[in-house]
């Protein structure tokens, strides 16, 4: 079983972000802000898209930009979910 930090690199990996020290602790930040009420939701959102764009447009050329990016955007769903636990995340 994955610990919260595997699971993490697991998930930056798949989406193509190298899992360093930077991305997790971009994310750990982005999750204190928001907790701490700093950023709203639509922020972090925005926040999201820009990473979501920047690393969809580096998709293998064996998947389309739609099924690419659906699979980035599942798994920002897991890194930075922007829903209470078990709701489901804003359709995009």
């Amino acid at each position: 079983m994955q610990n919260d930090s595997e699971r993490v690199r697991a998930d930056l990996d798949a989406i193509g972000m190298r899992a360093s020290g930077t991305a997790v602790g971009l994310l750990q930040l982005l999750k204190e802000l928001l907790d701490a009420g700093v950023l709203g939701h639509d922020s972090v959102e925005r926040i999201r898209e820009a990473i979501i764009a920047d690393v969809a447009g580096q998709r293998p050329r064996s998947q389309t930009q739609a099924e690419f990016e659906k699979r980035v955007r599942e798994r920002m769903d897991h890194l930075l979910p922007l829903t209470p636990e078990g709701e489901a995340p804003v359709a995009h």
